[in-house]
């Protein structure tokens, strides 16, 4: 558990940790308010049961005189009135703190998200080939989730409800330190004995609800992402089962953690009834007075009525900490990922005479024996065109990575005018290419914010846009075509686009800025052949301004450029 605490605690930032101390402050004045208004009823109830007291007890007779009150009955109305403003003060505290509390587990949970996708963003491209992107997404939507209101909160919450018990335990000590340690003794080992027993399946469930969660993340995503294929192929079914198996799993798993951690309360309910019926026959037994035994009984009950709810979310936070232990671990591992430095572009560094891939050794991380690339070697002059050409699996889009600095070779370089492209520089160097992918992502907003895909709408410069879809050959789609023009959504995915038309204004984004070095991965596949050739020919007459370099498994009219076979 103390490996579990720390590891939670690492997940905050110094301010963070800083507001949870405070508001762990505001939990402990919460509690010394409660222990008071327990504390507010035993002198009302010795009063009340026999007056006299006032006279007896040192405190009460020096408040009664010190007041000037004229009679017991108005001192009885009196300490009434007091226990009532110190119960009604207390409650009001609390709901503070917990508002405090819950602001504070909301705010963090919103900060954590946050960190965790920063901290995702910030990987290098090879982190993604091997994490799938619902699982991803899942992390930072649903699991931290799952840590927050299932974990940090239950566990603030243990926390305020441990000072309440210790608080009521003190106060209990100090009226019958027998009585108090026979009553904080039964109830532990009751709980503990409970915990022992179920904190294994605890831990297990939570490591499969965890699993399940995955799952049902992945099948949604798969069939909504690929959902032409879906209708298509009539798999609906398919994926159905596959999200119902694994959403019935997580379900089930988090029912047996909420019954798990909410079923000893009825338990100890009735063993807190029935101590106190004993307590109050222990209590008869002693003095044979009922003046006695009524604020004594009192004093119990209230503290029952404090200690047993406090005892059960004591229970709850820890049945909460071994169930979402998977989630934390998870969270952690990820939060603690090596954060890539984001350099941004100080300029641009555009090649003046040639790029150069030299002695390049390149294996994927799954098969680090077989390397795609051994001792490859590619020269680019500046300002010319040059078609990468081989069958699939040759390793086209592997080269196409590499010179966009995505992927690092194990042995080699990539240079530029004989500067080497490091971390260093790969943000100038990255600031000179334009992409085209041979799937394009278009985002879910309008046309002109998909070209200039990354700039907020207020700065995006119209004129370059028409520049750009004018070369791409899709202005005039846009204009006299669309809706809206260039405003017009396109779209999850430019689902609203046929195949050939989201091409293009993929191609319009990586002309968007301008870039000296066009970068091509089969950017004309879903065009068809007049147009395909017609804007290859548009592509090739800009290399006397611009390096092109494109990829294809067949053969690219390249003019005046020369082909590299693979």
């Amino acid at each position: 558990m103390i490996e579990a605490l720390g590891k939670l605690w690492s997940l905050f930032t110094p301010v963070e940790q800083r507001k949870g101390l405070g508001v762990l402050a505001l939990v402990v004045a919460m509690a010394v308010l409660e222990t008071l208004g327990v504390l507010s009823i035993m002198p009302f109830l010795s009063v009340l049961g026999r007056p006299e007291i006032i006279h007896e007890n040192a405190w009460l007779s020096w408040v009664y005189d010190a007041w000037g009150y004229s009679g017991e009955r108005t001192f009885i109305v009196a300490l009434g009135v007091a226990s009532i403003v110190l119960v009604v003060v207390s409650s009001l505290f609390k709901t503070l703190t917990l508002h405090a509390l819950n602001r504070f587990v909301h705010l963090t949970r919103h900060s954590i998200s946050s960190r965790l996708l920063a901290r995702y963003l910030g990987q290098p491209y090879e982190f993604f080939l091997s994490r799938n992107s619902a699982d991803l997404a899942k992390n930072i939507l649903s699991e931290t989730d799952q840590l927050l209101f299932n974990l940090v909160q239950p566990l603030a919450q243990m926390f305020a409800q441990g000072a309440v018990i210790l608080a009521m335990g003190l106060l209990i000590v100090w009226y019958d330190p027998w009585m108090a340690l026979a009553v904080l003794l039964g109830v532990a080992i009751l709980y503990g004995a409970i915990y022992g027993l179920v904190r294994t399946h605890l831990a297990r469930a939570g490591m499969e609800r965890m699993i399940a969660n995955r799952d049902r993340y992945q099948a949604s995503n798969e069939a909504l992402g690929g959902i032409k294929d879906v209708k298509i192929t009539h798999c609906a079914a398919a994926y159905m089962a596959r999200f119902d198996r694994a959403s019935r799993l997580y379900s089930r798993r988090l029912a047996s953690n909420d019954t798990l951690s909410q079923t000893p309360l009825y338990l100890v309910e009735a063993v807190g009834y029935s101590g106190l019926i004993l307590i109050a026959l222990v209590l008869l037994l002693r003095t044979n007075d009922v003046a006695h035994v009524l604020p004594a009984l009192g004093l119990y009950g209230f503290a029952a009525y404090r200690l047993l709810p406090a005892a059960q979310i004591v229970y709850r936070g820890f049945a909460k900490l071994k169930f979402s232990s998977p989630a934390l671990d998870g969270i952690h591992r990820d939060l603690m990922l090596p954060a890539a430095a984001e350099t941004q572009a100080s300029d641009m560094l555009a090649p003046q005479r040639e790029i150069r891939l030299e002695g390049i050794r390149f294996a994927y991380p799954a098969t680090p024996d077989k390397p795609v690339l051994d001792d490859f070697n590619l020269v680019i002059p500046a300002n010319s065109s040059v078609g990468i050409v081989g069958k699939s699996g040759a390793g086209k889009s592997t080269v196409m990575d590499l010179l966009l600095g995505l992927l690092s070779p194990q042995a080699g370089t990539l240079s530029v005018d004989g500067v080497p492209v490091s971390a260093a520089n790969l943000a100038n160097w990255q600031r000179a290419v334009g992409y085209v992918p041979q799937h394009i992502y278009l985002s879910d907003a309008s046309v002109a914010e998909n070209i200039a895909f990354g700039v907020p709408p207020g700065k995006i410069d119209r004129a370059a846009v028409e520049r750009a879809a004018r070369a791409a050959q899709i202005h005039d789609f846009v204009v006299h075509e669309l809706p809206d023009g260039y405003d017009t959504f396109v779209g999850e995915r430019g689902i609203r686009l046929s195949g050939g038309q989201r091409q293009r204004i993929g191609i319009a984004r990586a002309l968007y800025r301008d870039p000296p070095v066009l970068l091509l991965d089969e950017a004309t596949s879903a065009l068809d052949a007049g147009t395909a050739k017609e804007l290859s020919r548009d592509i090739m007459d800009m290399s006397s301004s611009k390096t092109i370099v494109f990829i294809s498994h067949q053969e690219i009219p390249l003019g005046r450029g020369r082909s590299v076979a693979l």
